[in-house]
């Protein structure tokens, strides 16, 4: 699955602006992350790593009020222990794609980034964030969860590890002001001008060196152990461990009736 230039898959369109690719998330209605858009993702990211005329990537969404909700909750919480291994693997294949992409990638977050929203956004070289009443969150524990060891390196090195520890452990919404000044985003613009800002930072990191910006953004995802090498395999089973224990079944449980009934 390798999207042409100007392609409009399922849940991606993808076009470019001059030398910056443009993936704009349009899966109804918050972009929860399932099976095939992850796969699409997979597909959109390969593709803009290949295209040499590509020199920057910028990550948007189509839905209002969203980013990203994280993973859907109405499929990925159903997929029984083999097909989260198997979709959680991919997932991770994704993410770890757009920290290894020799290419700068620009997050334009016009809405709520949470849980697995939010660790795509953390994977971008940097982030413009809507003013309003939106949240950036890791929000795994509210539902037994936990946030995998690369991420949590990566928040960690991020915002710092005071700043970290009360994101994973209260899960609470980081509102934009407050994500900007912890470092978390790098600019906060009226929802209307988020798209603008990222493109313009685009197009800014495109005139770097391709060479010297591609070895300096993987050395220092390297040098931090943001990778999944760095922790084994044994990173995915202590996530997939707590995600079907007991306790996140029960939540997980009790979320999906929810959601159902509204």
């Amino acid at each position: 699955m390798t999207p042409p230039r100007g392609s409009i898959l399922d849940f991606i369109q993808v076009r470019d602006h001059n030398e910056v690719r443009i993936f704009n998330l349009s899966r109804p209605k918050a972009n929860a992350l399932n099976g095939q858009m992850v796969e699409e993702l997979s597909a959109a990211v390969r593709d803009a790593g290949a295209d040499d005329a590509v020199q920057a990537v910028v990550v948007a969404s189509l839905q209002p009020g969203f980013f990203s909700a994280g993973f859907d909750v109405n499929e990925v919480f159903s997929y029984d222990p083999p097909a989260m291994r198997a979709f959680f693997l991919r997932f991770v294949d994704v993410y770890e794609s757009l920290l290894r992409l020799p290419k700068p990638i620009i997050g334009a977050l016009t809405g709520h980034t949470v849980a697995g929203g939010a660790f795509l956004a953390l994977a971008f070289d940097m982030r413009v964030m809507a003013a309003g009443d939106y949240a950036f969150a890791v929000n795994e524990i509210n539902f037994g969860a936990i946030v995998p060891s690369s991420v949590r390196r990566l928040l960690v090195d991020t915002i710092g590890p005071r700043h970290a520890t009360r994101m994973i452990l209260t899960g609470d919404a980081v509102k934009p002001k407050r994500a900007l000044e912890i470092g978390l985003v790098d600019e906060v613009v009226a929802e209307t001008d988020v798209f603008a800002a990222a493109l313009r930072l685009g197009h800014e990191l495109a005139a770097k060196p391709r060479g010297a910006f591609g070895f300096s953004k993987l050395a220092l995802h390297e040098d931090r152990g943001h990778l999944l090498e760095a922790h084994g395999r044994g990173s995915l089973d202590e996530f997939l461990d707590q995600w079907f224990s007991p306790e996140c079944a029960q939540l997980r449980r009790s979320l999906t009736e929810s959601f159902k009934r509204r």
